[in-house]
């Protein structure tokens, strides 16, 4: 178990973040739970702290959070919770975190603590004994800096990018084959050339690549139960793998491990996108920009915001989202198919057709079926977007 390399779950630095991120009146809110978690609150006294209506203030945590103020002040004693349990080797007993928390009912904690993070306190508690306090079980520091430097490729999203993302992640299971984080990379890694065609013919044959991105991303979530990125990345792997069930599970304990992380409300979005539930996909999508507004995930949040849009039916709007996100990141070019096929819809034919013909060079095998295949759509999403690769000229198979 990797337990020494923990998602830092900083306050502080939430805070900070914070501020930048959201409208003044919710990041006052925020910051005040935060403060005060062990304390009762009510709606009337956190809106005055904010300095706005009642209503407001929870239009605001709708919109920007996703969640209920109340909804959020059970979300980070949550992990308040988990902190005090997973730092303290199994020195703090269950019953001190939630109290700590504020949770004063010890069964009501636990069943919301399971729900979670998919077990109880007590497991927790036993796993940190096991393996002492974070710090503990130290991983070879050059597999450390490769799989940061993959992380960064691997967010590229583009075949050069994924090759190099995949080469690191090789090279940094060697010193450290237990390193559940480059596991979960590798993972989604694979994923990415299954599903966007990037021509790694050893992996993707016969379908090998999905079944092999299912198994890495098992492995890497027995090894590392409590990195939420190695989470959301396992739960990368699951999407492309059309386990869509499965992959919304994890990236519900990864948000409810570390709720600040921009990766991973992007994989969230990418989901609800997925899902089609496009309202919810640009909401979360957007939250992502706003925790981090540069590269490597921009060019992703504006492509997820792209396919949200085609999955309502915007094609304009998506047309418009996409090719922005291409144009920020040209190795995306996998997602061209979804400007292509709005623009198609949109009526303008001679404009899709140049697209798909320029698509053509870029990836040659590329055909309706292979992108009908490809992502874990709805069938609705899935018959328009051949639908207009067909009208663009795209090869049927």
């Amino acid at each position: 178990m990797d337990n020494g390399r923990l998602s830092q779950f900083d306050f502080g630095g939430l805070m900070n973040r914070a501020r930048e991120a959201l409208p003044a009146d919710l990041a006052r809110a925020v910051k005040w739970i935060n403060s005060h978690l062990s304390e009762p609150v009510r709606i009337d006294m956190l809106a005055q702290v904010a300095g706005v209506p009642p209503r407001t203030l929870e239009a605001h945590f709708r919109q920007y959070l996703n969640t209920t103020p109340l909804g959020w002040l059970r979300r980070m004693r949550l992990a308040a919770a988990r902190q005090a349990l997973l730092t303290s080797g199994g020195a703090v007993s269950v019953t001190a975190a939630a109290t700590r928390a504020g949770f004063s009912q010890l069964g009501r904690f636990s069943g919301a603590y399971r729900e979670a993070f998919g077990e109880l306190p007590s497991q927790t508690r036993r796993r940190a004994g096991q393996h002492g306090p974070r710090g503990a079980g130290e991983i070879d520091d050059r597999a450390v800096l490769l799989t940061w430097r993959a992380v960064t490729e691997a967010y590229q999203v583009a075949p050069d990018s994924c090759s190099a993302a995949l080469d690191d992640v090789a090279q940094a299971q060697e010193l450290a084959p237990r390193y559940g984080l480059a596991k979960a990379l590798q993972a989604w890694c694979i994923g990415q050339s299954a599903v966007h065609n990037f021509h790694m013919q050893d992996l993707n044959a016969q379908g090998g690549g999905r079944a092999q991105s299912i198994g890495l991303a098992a492995e890497a979530e027995a090894l590392a139960p409590d990195d939420a990125l190695a989470l959301s990345l396992c739960s990368g792997a699951l999407t492309l793998a059309h386990r869509l069930d499965d992959a919304d599970r994890l990236i519900e304990r990864a948000i409810a491990m570390d709720p600040w992380s921009a990766l991973i409300w992007l994989r969230r979005g990418w989901i609800s996108a997925y899902s089609g539930d496009s309202d919810a996909a640009i909401r979360e999508l957007d939250l992502t920009m706003r925790l981090m507004p540069f590269e490597p995930v921009r060019h992703i949040v504006l492509i997820g915001i792209g396919c949200a849009h085609f999955a309502a039916g915007r094609y304009d709007h998506a047309a418009r989202w996409v090719r922005e996100g291409v144009k920020a990141n040209p190795g995306s070019f996998w997602a061209e198919r979804v400007a292509i096929a709005a623009a198609a819809h949109l009526g303008a034919r001679g404009e899709a057709r140049r697209g798909a013909r320029a698509l053509l060079r870029k990836d040659p095998d590329f055909t309706i079926e292979t992108a009908r295949r490809a992502w874990p759509v709805t069938p609705d999403f899935r018959a328009r977007l051949g639908d207009g690769l067909a009208l663009a000229g795209v090869p049927r198979a």
